[in-house]
């Protein structure tokens, strides 16, 4: 009994003692959570036990570090449960080495790495963005080793250890062609070549830059940047050179410009015109470059003052545009800026050229020189445009160098630098010959089918003396049909119309329209700005006389008229300009109906445009005519 007392009594204290032994838990985290995994993760043991964890990592990591209650890198780790614990199983990306080298002469750029390092490691995953770049005179030609692609830049998923070569070799430069030879070069016009080369056997590309450019002619200009301008007319020739390569191109280097996009306001005629007059617009720049005009044969009036051929080209179109309207508006019979008068003519240019060379002959008066017409013209084909497109006025525009003037002293210009002007107005008329302001040579003109009248303007001076050209070709051409028909002081035009009395005037007009010259309230030449009051029937001209009403300079200097859009600030105070349109505007145009005696007065408009059937016909005609 005893011996069963005692059993009893060590069963009880085995039980009592195993109850109050301490339990511990155990908790294992994972950093990231898609590393890896840790067995046992979590678990309650007895105070003082050991238990053994591991860490198995995912694919594509490694476990790093234990850290928390437990830190290390044993793996399996032994953590003694002494109390609780909390652990973390730390795994980081697996990384592989990028071993990359360099052949030839270049660097590679590349955000994650150091070329001075070619062994650095990066973590899988990763994405690395190489690209080649070449030192002077090298380029990149492929990659050797785990990529073999000529791609630039290339792209790279790490995910294995990586070796590459970049391979850089020298430019080799084959096959050199120039891409856009020229027939010809027309003086002032710039091209730029373009020369391309097979680069390293392998693409095309332009080396323009790296070619040398020079002539053997006098032809062209070349710039710093290679491109070149037109200078002289005739054949040029280029040449090209890089290292021992040697191309070249030949061309032919034209003076004559003809102008396809003409401007606007020229190339139409003003809206209802009675007649229409096509007309040829020819420039003349002297040049020795292709960019300035040449000074010692076309200087300013007073001076050698450089003028580039751009300025003077805008200035050419300003001043032809401000000739137009004033012929246009002085058209309009008595429209005194009426804006419902109609035009009696209305200005149309159907050809525009510009001409840098040209030939030149003595001018009648041994002094000066004049344009070599024949030449000029043929080159042109004038003929065409005279009798084919019905051209009746060449307005040939230039800088033109006389004897007259104050540089030929200042400078001690000799002849042989003159050159070529012309008459302030020149026909050629296979019915009547030349009538015109000008010696009246019969041959200095091509003569053609039809009559056409030569107008020279002066780029020194200004629209004004243009359509002051065209008055004195107005009087000469209503002289001429009024000739011989009456007896000194009695002729139509210039003793009724413009006033000159032989009698009185000593052969000066004054009291009734005037002319060019002159207006009505005076007897010197030029004195269009004069304020003196005159009686004259200028507004109401009849030939036995009109109403008559006070007249001075007020009546043409108050007019204001809407000019085209040009460059420059038109002077409102020109009384050259004011009173030539105003006089204009005197001159009978279509159903003017001014009797004369028992005749109408004619369309003088359409004598003077029509010259070819105006010769047979009189200023007046005659009634049922």
């Amino acid at each position: 009994m005893k011996n069963v007392f005692f059993a009893f009594c060590m069963v009880a204290l085995f039980t009592t003692c195993k109850k109050d032994i301490p339990q511990k838990e155990l908790t294992v985290n994972v950093s990231p959570g898609i590393g890896g995994s840790v067995s046992p993760s979590t678990g309650t043991y007895a105070m003082g036990s050991a238990v053994t964890i591991t860490a198995s990592p995912s694919a594509e990591y490694i476990f790093k570090e234990w850290s928390g209650g437990f830190t290390g890198t044993t793996n399996p780790a032994n953590i003694i449960m002494d109390a609780d614990k909390i652990i973390t199983a730390v795994f980081e990306k697996r990384k592989y080495p990028l071993q990359l080298s360099i052949e030839g002469a270049g660097t590679v750029k590349e955000e994650l790495i150091s070329l001075e390092n070619n062994n650095t490691n990066y973590p899988s995953g990763s994405i690395i963005r190489l690209t080649p770049q070449p030192n002077e005179g090298y380029i990149f030609k492929k990659w050797n080793g785990d990529d073999t692609s000529s791609k630039s830049p290339i792209e790279i998923k790490v995910s294995k250890p990586i070796k590459l070569t970049c391979i850089f070799e020298k430019k080799s430069f084959s096959d050199f062609k120039i891409d856009n030879k020229i027939d010809t070069l027309i003086i002032s016009k710039k091209h730029k070549y373009t020369i391309s080369g097979l680069l390293n056997n392998t693409i095309g590309v332009n080396i323009s830059d790296s070619f040398k450019i020079s002539s053997s002619t006098n032809g062209v200009t070349i710039l710093a940047d290679k491109t070149i301008i037109g200078a002289k007319s005739g054949s040029a020739i280029l040449t090209f050179t890089y290292n021992t390569s040697i191309l070249t191109d030949t061309f032919f280097v034209s003076e004559i410009e003809e102008i396809k996009s003409i401007d606007p306001y020229l190339s139409n005629s003003v809206k209802n015109a009675n007649i229409i007059v096509p007309v040829v617009v020819i420039n003349y720049y002297a040049t020795l470059n292709g960019i300035d005009i040449d000074t010692k044969r076309q200087p300013n009036y007073g001076s050698l003052d450089p003028i580039s051929i751009d300025n003077l080209k805008n200035k050419t179109i300003d001043q032809l545009k401000l000739t137009k309207f004033g012929l246009e508006e002085g058209s309009k019979f008595r429209g005194f800026n009426n804006p419902n008068s109609l035009p009696n003519i209305g200005i149309k240019v159907v050809k525009y050229y510009n001409v840098y060379e040209i030939n030149k002959v003595m001018s009648a008066d041994n002094l000066n020189y004049f344009a070599d017409y024949h030449d000029l013209f043929k080159k042109l084909n004038i003929k065409n445009a005279v009798n084919n497109l019905g051209v009746k006025e060449i307005w040939f525009s230039l800088r033109p160098l006389s004897a007259e003037y104050p540089v030929v002293k200042t400078e001690n210009l000799s002849p042989e630098n003159f050159q070529a002007g012309g008459p302030e107005s020149n026909m050629s008329s296979p019915t009547t010959g030349d009538v015109s302001n000008s010696w009246r040579v019969q041959n200095d003109l091509p003569i053609y089918n039809n009559t056409y009248v030569v107008y020279t303007y002066n780029l020194h001076r200004s629209h004004a003396e243009n359509i002051h050209n065209h008055g004195h070709q107005i009087e000469a051409q209503l002289d001429h049909l009024d000739a011989g028909l009456f007896s000194k002081d009695e002729r139509l035009f210039l003793n009724n119309f413009v006033g000159i009395s032989n009698i009185n005037y000593a052969g000066k007009p004054f009291g009734r329209n005037g002319m060019t010259h002159f207006p009505p309230n005076t007897k010197t030449d030029y004195d269009w700005n004069n304020p003196t009051i005159v009686k004259s029937d200028i507004e109401d001209w009849k030939p036995e006389g009109g109403i008559q009403k006070d007249i001075n300079n007020n009546r043409w200097m108050n007019i204001n008229y809407t000019y085209p859009i040009v460059s420059f600030k038109i002077d409102e105070k020109d009384a050259q300009y004011k009173w030539i349109m105003f006089w204009f505007q005197t001159i009978p145009g279509l159903n003017n109906g001014i009797k004369y005696g028992q005749n109408i007065i004619a369309n003088w408009w359409d004598r003077i445009y029509n010259w070819d059937q105006a010769v047979t016909k009189k200023l007046y005609e005659s009634p049922g005519n």
